[in-house]
C-alpha cells in the first residue's frame, strides 16, 4: 500500500463530509496557507518558503480530524553545501483541539502524524529519503465577514522527521485562509 493512501483517504472523507451547524461537530473546513520554515541547524540550517492545504472535519465542537498537504524548499549555501536546493514534502493527520472563547476567534492545538519525503539537489545530482513524522503546534483562527465562514489562520508547529539517518526538528510559520463548510 502506497504511505500515502491512508492520510490521503482521511483527507478525501474530511473534505467531502457535509457540514449542517457552525463551526463545531459536523463541521468541515478547507484551507490554504504561505509560511516559512527554519531548518533544523543539524541539517541545513536555513529558511525556507512554502505552501500548504488542508482540510477537516469536526467530529466534536472542540476535537477535529485534519488532513495537511504542504511543501517547502530552500536555497542551501553554507560552509558544508554550497550552491543545492532542499524541498521537503509532508503529509499529515492532524488531531485538532479547538478552543472558543469567542464566536470569531478559535485558537488550536495539534499534534499529527505523516510522512515527510526530503529532497536534495545539488551540482547535478539529486538524493532523496522519507520518513514517518509528527508535527506539534498551535495557532488561531479569526473569522470574519458577514456570515464568518472566512478565517484568517495563523499557526506555529514543529515537525519532527528522520532523513539521511539525521533526526531534525524544522519550526514552521504559516499565515493564510480557511473557509468553513456549512451553515
Amino acid at each position: 500500500m502506497n504511505r500515502y493512501a491512508v492520510p490521503a483517504l482521511v483527507l478525501l472523507l474530511a473534505l467531502s463530509s457535509p457540514a449542517l451547524a457552525s463551526f463545531g461537530q459536523g463541521n468541515g473546513e478547507i484551507g490554504v496557507g504561505f509560511g516559512i520554515t527554519q531548518f533544523d541547524d543539524n541539517t541545513f540550517d536555513e529558511t525556507g518558503t512554502g505552501f500548504a492545504v488542508r482540510g477537516g472535519y469536526n467530529i466534536t465542537k472542540l476535537f477535529e480530524i485534519e488532513g495537511q498537504l504542504s511543501q517547502v524548499s530552500a536555497d542551501v549555501d553554507n560552509a558544508v553545501v554550497t550552491d543545492a536546493e532542499v524541498s521537503a514534502t509532508t503529509l499529515m493527520v492532524n488531531g485538532v483541539f479547538n478552543f472558543h472563547p469567542r464566536p470569531t476567534i478559535v485558537p488550536y492545538a495539534l499534534f499529527g502524524l505523516g510522512t515527510t519525503d526530503v529532497e536534495v539537489d545539488a551540482a547535478g545530482a539529486s538524493a532523496d529519503d522519507s520518513s514517518t513524522a509528527y508535527q506539534f503546534g498551535g495557532g488561531s483562527r479569526f473569522y470574519f465577514g458577514k456570515d464568518k465562514k472566512m478565517a484568517a489562520r495563523v499557526e506555529v508547529s514543529w515537525i519532527n522527521e528522520d532523513t539521511f539517518d539525521e533526526s531534525s526538528t524544522h519550526t514552521n510559520i504559516v499565515g493564510g485562509l480557511t473557509w468553513k463548510l456549512g451553515n
